[in-house]
């Protein structure tokens, strides 16, 4: 039937529909997890930077273990030796989502959840756009069409409706000091999320480059383990520029970054659920 989803196309198998599945429980569960883990002031009582470099330790662990189940471990320094100038560029990605992921805290800290995924949707227009551009790949018209819609569709969530309340009311009479109907809500917040959205658009695009071209003879998962010890080093110049670098790691700062509460439990906001580690690292494996 012309036009209907072809299900074993797009699910070969049922692990892949259940990996399909399990990323969007943890991709959302992630900005509900950090919106948990506020301050009754929408603060964070620990350092998101160490949050963010611990995740990618934890991942950089995973990456080795799923490496070593076909490898011998120590053939992953001859790896790391041969494949260096690898290396040097996954800085570029590794930077990118290092802003990315830190971002995400301070965007969450200014937006819901739902209305900041629904904003960084907005990444999906930019990569096609991207990916036209820079591999050639030309969009189908209903592509096209799903990207305006998407578009549309951020656009609409920041119109502020309120000044047509207002602008209704002082045709009734009552004076208002609002001449349009609409106000688009452009702040502070808006552009750290469209730079949030830049940056994984970009870092996206240029290591589906490096996967498919100075990369292409190097194993997937040591391309990861690359990403991985490139983004320490990013978040650890990052806790080295706050003046923290130190401190970060001391007993009270990683009690506060381990310590856990249930979210679901109803409690006061002062308690604080500090499961964003857990559920990053899940999301990105």
């Amino acid at each position: 039937m012309p036009g209907s989803i072809n299900w074993k196309e797009l699910f070969p198998t049922k692990f892949s529909a259940v990996v399909f599945v399990s990323y969007m429980v943890l991709f959302i569960n992630q900005g509900i997890f950090v919106t948990a883990s506020q301050s009754s002031q929408s603060t964070y009582n620990y350092n998101t930077v160490t949050v963010v470099l611990l995740t990618e330790v934890l991942k950089l662990f995973v990456s080795i273990i799923f490496f070593a189940k076909d490898h011998a471990i120590f053939s992953l320094v001859q790896e790391l030796k041969s494949n260096a100038k690898v290396l040097m560029l996954y800085f570029v990605p590794a930077f990118m989502y290092c802003f990315y992921n830190n971002l995400a805290f301070v965007n969450l800290s200014a937006f819901d959840p739902t209305t900041y995924y629904l904003l960084l949707q907005f990444r999906v227009v930019v990569t096609g756009i991207v990916f036209q551009i820079v591999f050639r790949k030309q969009l189908s018209g209903k592509q096209w069409l799903s990207l305006i819609l998407l578009t549309v569709g951020c656009m609409i969530k920041q119109l502020d409706l309120a000044d047509f309340s207002h602008h209704s009311t002082a045709k009734n009479g009552t004076s208002s000091d609002s001449n349009s109907y609409f106000h688009f809500g452009l702040n502070i917040n808006i552009m750290l999320i469209f730079v949030q959205t830049v940056c994984s658009c970009f870092a996206g695009v240029y290591n589906e480059y490096l996967l498919k071209g100075v990369g292409a003879e190097v194993n997937i998962f040591v391309q990861n383990v690359f990403m991985y010890v490139d983004s320490i080093v990013c978040n650890a110049g990052l806790l080295l520029l706050q003046g923290d670098l130190l401190g970060a790691f001391s007993a009270k700062a990683l009690s506060s970054v381990f310590t856990f509460k249930n979210p679901v439990v109803n409690q006061p906001k002062e308690q604080h659920n500090h499961e964003p580690l857990l559920s990053n690292t899940a999301d990105d494996v």
